[in-house]
């Protein structure tokens, strides 16, 4: 008897559960990835409702600033949370739901320091940093799925832009990096897409993969590297920086990480002697941040006149 009303609690059970299967939105995987794509958001009925407080004063204009929504989702183990991102009277606003709460951030597009723009297979991500309209010296990462990564472009090109004028004609600049077809394509490639319209090129330099060796085994020689491919590039406007991301445990390259650092926001460039066969050029930022670089000793020259070039600009 006890046996029978186990059985029947059971089969009730997976009836239940069977019910509330049903009731889910079933997607297929392309709809599952478009989950986690960014969305523009064209209008004030567009904003999910955690957020609308904030855009209020907006919801009458006939123009609505570029505003993108990111989605929460989970990648590489990672779980990425929502955020909302707007271009509004010259300053970029980062928002974010904590609980109950939003907070948000409000970047000056004059005070801002470098953004950076990274990708690595389907997760990409765009990290603003700068001083605040608070006076606080912060960053804001917003992370989001690589297929939407033009959707981030024109907030990125906002920030470059800021206090320039974008004109069309570059063709003689990119002809600039025509050297590096034959050392680096990929990077050649890379280092001309980053280009803005009008932008000047002052100074390249394109650094190979740096690999040291670690020790011989049965004639066999073992290495690490020591630092990914890189390109440093000078412009009337900014230094840019371009690196490989290796993706651990793997041995193709797809990722990648661009870095924009106006040139009145660099406090100082420096380079110091690593070790016999490696320089380190260090970019020192007005808000205290620095970045290390390393490049083959072999490099000095190249190296020293990207240094005298930034000093006679600044």
């Amino acid at each position: 008897m006890l046996a029978k009303m186990q059985n029947t609690f059971r089969m009730i059970g997976r009836q239940i559960h069977d019910f509330r299967i049903s009731q889910l939105p079933r997607f297929n995987p392309q709809e599952r990835t478009e989950l986690t794509w960014a969305k523009v958001l064209e209008s004030y009925e567009k904003i999910p409702e955690a957020y609308k407080e904030f855009f209020v004063p907006l919801s009458k204009e006939k123009t609505f600033p570029y505003t993108v929504f990111t989605p929460a989702f989970e990648t590489l183990g990672y779980k990425i949370t929502e955020k909302i991102v707007s271009v509004l009277d010259d300053a970029i606003h980062v928002l974010e739901k904590n609980g109950k709460s939003l907070i948000v951030q409000h970047y000056p597009l004059a005070g801002i320091s470098y953004v950076e723009a990274s990708r690595m297979l389907l997760d990409s991500r765009v990290k603003i940093s700068g001083i605040t309209s608070e006076g606080i010296s912060t960053t804001s990462i917003v992370r989001f799925s690589s297929a939407t990564d033009y959707i981030f472009a024109p907030i990125v090109k906002k920030i470059r832009l800021h206090s320039a004028e974008s004109k069309d004609e570059q063709t003689k600049e990119l002809e600039k990096f025509d050297p590096w077809m034959s050392l680096n394509f990929k990077f050649m490639n890379m280092a001309r897409q980053s280009l803005l319209g009008g932008e000047k090129v002052i100074h390249a330099m394109l650094q190979p993969e740096i690999r040291t060796r670690i020790f011989t085994f049965l004639g066999i020689k073992y290495h690490r590297m020591v630092a990914p491919t890189h390109v440093a590039i000078l412009t009337d406007r900014e230094l840019i920086l371009i690196q490989e991301e290796p993706l651990q445990g793997r041995k193709d390259k797809y990722g990648g990480i661009w870095q924009y650092f106006p040139l009145n926001k660099i406090a100082t460039i420096y380079v110091d002697r690593k070790n016999r066969d490696l320089l380190a050029l260090s970019i020192q930022l007005l808000t205290g941040e620095r970045f290390d670089y390393l490049f083959q000793a072999s490099m000095k020259d190249e190296v020293d006149q990207l240094l005298v070039q930034f000093t006679a600009r600044c």
